[in-house]
């Protein structure tokens, strides 16, 4: 699941520490990839905040190894990586499933976006209500240490507001491609590429909404 997902699941009421906790795997990924602690045992003799921040990341955990096992994973990962190649969105170095993957969790954070956007605001709303020296704590207590511009980088998440670009196509476009990036693949960059992007995302769009909706259903969410 990606940011927003992870937040609409599982978020708490009033507790922004442990939403932030839910989405920090993912926020500290893009400054360090495969970060984790050394010491999770050292969490039990640390502070109320930082023990919030960890519940929230063993839950990110748990919750990512449910959903890696449902159909709207398993089945449309498959069958989006198919539909990326059929687009011509395929390239010498391009691994077509972590693009499919990437782009699947993507599109249920645009959906958020589009259909529950009071919900995106409170997500927004909980991170700005995280202290710098509560982070801090949390990596000191982690055992590892915090990577050098993770700071730099979560202040401009939260400011930007980056996950409300998914709402537009050239967005989700920019984004799929810094992923990519990142895990040290090819970007799609020509202008074919793109506008066969932008018309995938939109069949997607239609095409997932109801499972989507079914999804969120069944973790109680309205």
């Amino acid at each position: 699941m990606n940011y927003l997902t992870h937040f609409l699941v599982d978020h708490q009421k009033d507790r922004p520490l442990y939403n932030f906790g839910l989405v920090l795997p993912d926020l500290v990924s893009v400054s360090q990839r495969n970060w984790k602690p050394s010491k999770p045992g050292g969490f039990s003799n640390s502070n109320d905040a930082v023990k919030e921040i960890w519940a929230g990341y063993q839950q990110h955990l748990i919750a990512d190894a449910s959903f890696h096992n449902i159909p709207l994973f398993t089945v449309e990962s498959r069958r989006l990586r198919v539909e990326l190649e059929e687009a011509g969105l395929s390239a010498p170095g391009v691994r077509l499933f972590f693009a499919a993957h990437v782009l699947l969790e993507m599109l249920i954070d645009r959906h958020i976006v589009k259909t529950r956007r009071p919900m995106a605001e409170s997500f927004y709303d909980q991170l700005n209500s995280v202290t710098e020296p509560e982070i801090i704590a949390f990596f000191e207590a982690s055992g590892t240490p915090i990577p050098a511009n993770f700071l730099e980088f979560f202040n401009r998440f939260r400011e930007s507001k980056y996950l409300f670009e998914y709402e537009k196509n050239q967005g989700l476009f920019y984004s799929l491609n810094r992923l990519l990036g990142r895990a040290k693949q090819p970007s799609f960059t020509t202008d074919e590429q793109r506008d066969a992007f932008f018309g995938l995302v939109e069949r997607e769009e239609l095409y997932l909404f109801d499972e989507i909706e079914n999804f969120f259903e069944s973790k109680g969410v309205k």
